[in-house]
């Protein structure tokens, strides 16, 4: 196999931050299986269900059709059955356990809707190293104890009392069992890492506090798992970089409906902010490896002599088999542009470097794969250079539960935007002087069309009213909105 150095660079960046976000094929139910997975220190064979649920077609044939259900599993079926009421409960089957669209002809690369411990696969490919990065930060343990959020976790997939999983138990009790090997972890949580724990911690402290649907808390979590991943793609170079204060977050902006003009626009901007933030930390993560060998000390005419020598073998992907020659030449006029810019060869090479890799070597590049990820749990919504962060009501539900203390369960709607802007960089508008700052540190406010202020009280008004309708807020006749549990 030809050596291709700089896919190595890419290989070590990505060991550093403990994941690779280059597939925008990843969806929640990936997340889901690997950690649930992980928790559970076991898998188990879904070839029975996944069998059942799959309605597939490969070269214009069915992969399972109903006469192989009937031969295979016939002591299932009852005698009188027709096979359109099979059929039918395939097709049922199919819709609940192929919910995220994860279930393929092959079961090797297969996940289902999980509703209990039957339904974890073994490790298929679109994971990308996610789940052992949450699960990490939730073994890690903290005054002496792992996260609650595991407990609950064991406690949701072991509970198969659900209508989903008594629904299918005839089908699970043929499942098979594999255990795992798992060892927790020891890191040492720091800056946006450890906000990413706590928030875990809360949301798990809530969920028992409310007593609620085991599967609800499920997607909760995956939900929060999802959004913590773009949280930390996005945010992790301000506890990283010298150029920022560790107390500054890098923004998200919520738009509540989209209705705002000034909020819709600001918001897109906020999700360029973010995508530049995920670009940093490649960079920075990918400087201290080029310093190890020495790039730093390049003169402009060495790194050209460099970039000359160094191994870029063929791509790899199908779409792009650009030869050697040519990536070398493409390589080093991306380098020539960056250092007309700068004078800096070392900082042109790191730009050169990972615009290369994710123009060449990668289907997906992190701050698409940040996108991509969020359209899926509904935070982003629109495309390009429509994307703007939309959470939907659900979502939004989960991030107040990751919020609201244990010992103080309700906070007035300020307090809350005060909170989400320390934890996570979010802004709704709670404070529209404060977050119109905040913006405006970012420059997002400078080219904002109409009053980006008077907007952001709108907008907080806007999240205030779909915490309210959900039950988890009320407006008194002195205009103060408390959000909380029971209120």
């Amino acid at each position: 196999m030809a050596d291709n150095r700089l896919k190595e660079y890419g290989k070590e960046v990505f060991k550093k931050i403990q994941y690779k976000p280059t597939s925008s094929s990843i969806k929640p139910v990936h997340i889901a299986n690997g950690l649930f997975r992980l928790v559970l220190g076991s898998s188990y064979n879904i070839k029975p269900l996944h069998e059942w649920s799959t309605i597939k077609y490969k070269q214009g044939k069915e992969v399972y059709p109903i006469s192989y259900i009937i031969e295979n599993y016939d002591n299932l079926i009852d005698g009188d059955a027709t096979n359109q009421q099979i059929s039918d409960l395939r097709y049922f089957l199919e819709a609940i356990f192929n919910a995220d669209k994860g279930n393929y002809p092959s079961m090797d690369y297969s996940v289902l809707t999980i509703c209990s411990k039957t339904q974890v696969n073994k490790k298929v490919q679109n994971e990308y190293k996610m789940p052992r990065f949450l699960y990490n930060i939730l073994s890690t343990k903290i005054d002496g104890q792992v996260s609650p959020c595991i407990e609950l976790i064991k406690k949701c997939l072991e509970d198969e009392s659900d209508d989903l999983s008594r629904l299918v138990s005839p089908i699970i009790k043929m499942v098979k069992k594999k255990i795992h090997t798992v060892e927790e972890a020891d890191l040492d949580l720091t800056g946006v890492e450890l906000r990413i724990r706590k928030a875990f911690d809360r949301l798990a402290y809530n969920a028992n506090y409310k007593n609620t649907n085991k599967l609800l808390s499920m997607e909760r979590i995956i939900l929060f798992a999802c959004f913590s991943i773009i949280l930390h793609l996005s945010s992790r170079i301000i506890d990283l970089s010298d150029k920022y204060d560790n107390n500054n977050r890098i923004p998200i902006l919520f738009d509540s409906d989209r209705t705002l003009a000034p909020i819709e626009y600001a918001s897109q901007e906020t999700v360029l902010r973010a995508k530049l933030g995920i670009e940093e930390y490649f960079e920075n993560e990918l400087e201290g490896i080029l310093k190890q060998e020495g790039y730093e000390s390049f003169t402009h005419k060495e790194m050209l002599e460099r970039i000359n020598m160094i191994s870029i073998a063929d791509s790899n992907k199908i779409k792009n088999k650009t030869p050697e020659k040519e990536k070398r030449k493409e390589y080093k006029k991306l380098y020539l542009g960056f250092y007309e810019q700068s004078r800096d060869p070392f900082d042109a090479i790191i730009k050169a470097t990972r615009f290369k890799l994710f123009s060449d070597e990668y289907s997906t590049s992190p701050s698409n794969f940040m996108t991509s990820l969020g359209r899926k749990i509904k935070l982003v919504y629109g495309k390009n250079k429509t994307s703007r962060f939309s959470p939907d009501p659900v979502l939004l539900e989960t991030i107040l539960l990751t919020i609201l203390e244990p010992d103080n369960r309700s906070m007035n709607l300020s307090e809350f935007g005060i909170k989400l802007w320390n934890e996570f960089g979010v802004i709704i508008g709670a404070n529209p002087e404060i977050d119109f700052e905040n913006l405006a540190k970012w420059n997002v406010s400078q080219n904002t069309p109409g009053d980006l202020a008077g907007s952001l009280a709108q907008n907080a008004k806007k999240i205030a009213d779909m915490y309210i309708a959900m039950g988890y807020g009320k407006r008194y006749a002195d205009g103060v909105t408390i959000l909380g549990l029971n209120l």
